[in-house]
């Protein structure tokens, strides 16, 4: 009997483990089935609908090497594979190409406010630092009924309305944005506007009766900030500005920069330092059957490195004609959102997640925190073979208990 005990026990412990590696992911992917990358240049693999053990092994060091926790950094130039082998010996791989030339700093355009008619064309042009590397980039328009781009930076405007084009290296380690602005027909270029904004110290902190003017070849305007640090101008003709602050003391010496009045109710934000001034452009006019408001039905979640979770949302107005959503996370090292709004959890700790409306005007965020191990299925996989466990030993116990005793009485008699 004590055999048959130990029989069913070891059973029901190998039915548990095989529930709990099951458990641990139903289709583990890799976030990456390609990674282009230049020689020191690194990037983070990452699994995702899983929590098991798992072991990355690169099949040429020489080209690129792969840490525990899935960081590839490039060595040199060629192509090598990326293994990563789970429980139950499946794998999972990845293929690496190193690229000539040096990581880029950063990318940079030639324009960051572009305004066409509907039929026009426009060249934009990148530059990627430092100059010596690779100039691999590519191109993308964030509405292509608006306007479309080519890999060599010619935009084509095909319908009224706005657009971001966005440049990056082909390693996505850098990136740079132009926003474009088609318009119906050549009249509608014609127009004047109220441009109004505030302006803020490096601080972030309101600067208050300051001298702040806009000039142009053939009309100027000068004014000072209110008691809040707003600013407007009316009736400002469209077209390119020189925006000046001056001291408090009335001196003519000032800090400038180039602006571009391309819309009609423009809202600036600017930042002054020692040095410059920065421009963040904006819209007082909220058009009708725009997104005016978003509401997620969780604030705050946790989840299992593996697990993911579908972001819900309530927006203002619900039929709003433009309802796209823009996503996305402030660390994805622990945890990642798509561009569907479906969070994958990676790696333990907390992070948060914005999500914007198309024009930017709105950004709701939410909380993730990530934890290594939890109580889902793993855990309770754990707990029942456990419970199986205590019950089998507790009836061992009891049937022995029972044959000792009947084995007493025997003797007795």
């Amino acid at each position: 009997m004590i055999k048959k005990i130990v029989a069913v026990i070891s059973v029901m412990i190998s039915f548990c483990l095989t529930l709990c590696v099951n458990a641990e992911g139903i289709s583990p992917e890799l976030n990456r089935e390609l990674i282009n990358l230049y020689p020191g240049q690194s990037f983070r693999l990452a699994l995702t609908d899983y929590s098991g053990k798992y072991v990355f092994t690169t099949q040429n060091a020489e080209v690129a090497t792969v840490d525990p926790s899935g960081n590839v950094t490039g060595n040199n130039v060629g192509i090598t594979e990326i293994t990563c082998t789970l429980a139950g010996d499946k794998e999972l791989k990845c293929t690496v190409n190193v690229k000539s030339g040096k990581s880029p700093s950063s990318v940079t355009l030639d324009q960051q406010i572009i305004t066409l008619t509907r039929g026009e064309s426009a060249q934009l042009n990148a530059r990627v630092l430092p100059q010596e590397t690779g100039n691999y980039m590519n191109f993308s328009s964030s509405d292509e009924s608006v306007v479309t781009v080519d890999q060599n930076g010619t935009i084509n405007a095909l319908h009224a309305g706005t657009a971001v084009i966005t440049v990056e290296s082909e390693s996505t380690a850098v990136s740079a944005g132009c926003f474009v602005r088609v318009l119906s027909d050549d009249s509608d270029s014609e127009f004047s506007t109220d441009v109004s904004g505030v302006l803020y110290n490096a601080s972030g902190e309101k600067l208050t009766n300051m001298p702040i003017g806009i000039f142009s070849g053939d009309s100027s305007a000068k004014l000072t900030t209110d008691s809040n640090g707003q600013f407007r101008f009316e009736k400002i003709k469209g077209g390119t500005y020189v925006l000046t602050v001056y001291g408090k003391n009335g001196s003519e010496d000032g800090i400038s920069t180039n602006i571009i009045v391309n819309a009609k109710n423009m809202r600036l934000t600017c930042i002054l330092t020692d040095e410059a001034v920065s421009v963040m452009y904006g819209s007082n006019t909220v058009t009708a059957g725009t997104v005016r408001d978003i509401r997620v039905s969780q604030k705050n979640i946790r989840l299992n490195s593996g697990e993911t979770y579908d972001i819900s949302c309530a927006l203002t107005p619900p039929d709003a004609k433009d309802s796209r959503l823009f996503y996305r996370s402030e660390n994805t090292d622990i945890a990642d959102v798509d561009s569907s709004g479906r969070i994958t959890a990676l790696n333990e700790g907390g992070t948060v997640i914005f999500i914007s409306s198309s024009d930017g005007r709105i950004t709701e965020k939410m909380t993730v925190n990530v934890t290594r191990y939890g109580v889902g299925m793993f855990g309770m996989a754990i707990f029942m073979m456990l419970a199986f466990i205590i019950i089998l030993i507790i009836t061992a116990f009891v049937y022995l208990r029972k044959k000792d005793y009947s084995h007493e009485k025997n003797t007795e008699r």
